[in-house]
């Protein structure tokens, strides 16, 4: 097998696991949400993501499309059950808002570092009309980490103050 075919296949497998992430992404984030509604600019912030990792979802599902394949079935229903658990297991913690935050920069950082991959592969598989829209995927993924990061502060202010009321 070529170097450039198994770029490729390596390519178009992480495509499928980055489509799976990011559904995993939107059922944790499904499943957080309605605990955060207290915490108003974290919510619409957590509302934003959902929505945008929907839309890398179908992202991922296009570049899936035009090489001749498609997402995962298993992959999929395997991180449906997964985001369910990850979605509720901070639940009822005391300090669950910092502990969701953690995980999630946690979470970012793992999907901006798998959208470099990402890059890297489709570069050595000769994919690189794909780039533009993993770009923007990751583009949005630090977006959102770096927010995520430079609020920690104010979190953890806002979690005090309704533990103190």
């Amino acid at each position: 097998m070529s170097k450039v075919k198994r770029a490729m296949d390596t390519y178009l497998n992480g495509l499928r696991n980055q489509h799976a992430v990011e559904m995993q992404a939107v059922g944790t984030l499904q499943n957080e949400m309605p605990r955060m509604e207290s915490y108003p600019d974290l919510y619409a912030k957590m509302k934003a993501d959902h929505e945008r990792s929907v839309t890398q979802a179908a992202r991922l599902d296009d570049l899936l499309e035009r090489h001749g394949t498609s997402k995962s079935v298993v992959k999929q229903a395997v991180t449906g059950a997964v985001a369910t658990v990850a979605g509720f297991i901070h639940t009822g913690a005391e300090d669950e808002v910092i502990k969701n935050v953690l995980a999630a920069i946690g979470y970012k950082a793992y999907e901006i570092s798998s959208y470099k991959v990402l890059l890297t592969l489709a570069d050595a598989a000769g994919a690189g009309d794909d780039k533009p829209a993993l770009e923007q995927s990751m583009k949005e993924e630090q977006e959102m980490g770096d927010w995520l990061g430079s609020h920690v502060p104010s979190f953890v202010e806002a979690y005090l103050d309704q533990r103190s009321a």
